[in-house]
């Protein structure tokens, strides 16, 4: 019997984590007969500290940070993470090498009684820590009151059905990795609600050097994938923001065209500038920095103070 190599594959215990792990993997292993994976699981910050708003205590990569460890240790070969949980900087030594197609970018807003964001009643208390999803909805119904919600899927539904909520706001994506039905009365178009930077999509991160674990995994890298959410990331750095203050972006790529759609704002204030542009792919990552800085040059012109985190 030939020897096959095996891979270990570090990810999060939450079920979505494992869940969205397992499925990548049975999608690499597809592509790799000859090899063998094993996946190893692991517990970071944001899985720990689980009584605090994300904005509290780190944001951007309480999720990741441990996973990468593993990789540097050499306790796991690649990680496969949810995009919008890695910082805009990555650990030296390490990359982010495959993107496989993205998922619904989608935000979902659910009720008991499957009430719309436009149809539900006046005053309605809404779960979500996210400053991104909270200065957006806040235009579209400045009645709203938000309260943090923290907890896995299964968690959130049940803190909903029990009344501790009017309306929680949960991610298209993460959903239908679990197999959970919604419906269209749930999902809040990208023009209502912009989604985080890298929302829909998974990243494979693994040494920079391990050119055969990199192999391995590029079989199964989605090019417009790729392409789109570097574009918002390349935003994200040049912004040089996390979770901590409402930012968000979204690329489409149609033919040789990028399409990137930004937003950041003030949560105190409820002000938020959004902008929207187009360019060929060769000239994408140019046009999110540029995006970036006409960007944060409005913001200042118009008093919206980014980083002015006491709120």
């Amino acid at each position: 019997m030939p020897f096959k190599r095996k891979f270990n594959v570090a990810t999060r215990g939450s079920l979505l984590a494992r869940t969205q792990t397992e499925q990548t993997v049975v999608t690499i292993r597809n592509s790799n007969l000859d090899k063998e994976f094993e996946i190893v699981q692991f517990t970071t910050l944001g899985d720990k500290v689980t009584e605090k708003p994300l904005v509290n205590f780190g944001g951007t990569g309480v999720f990741v940070k441990e996973l990468e460890n593993a990789l540097i240790d050499n306790k796991a070969d690649f990680a496969v993470h949810s995009l919008k949980d890695v910082p805009s900087y990555i650990t030296n030594g390490l990359i982010l090498a495959c993107f496989p197609k993205r998922e619904m970018v989608n935000d979902l807003f659910l009720t008991k009684n499957n009430s719309s964001i436009f149809e539900i009643a006046q005053n309605f208390k809404c779960g979500t820590g996210s400053p991104r999803r909270i200065i957006q909805i806040m235009k579209i119904r400045p009645d709203a009151k938000f309260a943090d919600l923290r907890g896995n899927i299964d968690t959130r539904m049940r803190k909903l059905e029990e009344g501790q909520y009017d309306a929680i706001i949960l991610a298209a994506a993460g959903m239908n990795r679990l197999g959970k039905s919604f419906s269209k009365n749930n999902i809040l178009s990208v023009e209502n609600l912009l989604p985080a930077i890298g929302q829909g999509a998974i990243a494979i991160e693994c040494r920079i050097d391990d050119k055969e674990t990199i192999e391995a995994i590029k079989k199964i890298n989605h090019y417009e994938t790729e392409i789109a959410v570097k574009t918002e990331r390349v935003f994200m750095k040049e912004v040089e923001g996390g979770c901590k203050f409402p930012l968000a972006a979204y690329a489409i790529v149609i033919q040789n065209k990028v399409e990137l759609d930004i937003l950041a704002g003030q949560l105190s204030t409820g002000q938020f500038i959004r902008m929207k542009k187009e360019t060929t792919i060769e000239k994408a990552f140019d046009m999110a920095k540029q995006m970036a800085n006409e960007l944060l040059e409005d913001c200042h012109k118009r008093n919206i103070k980014l980083f002015d985190l006491n709120e």
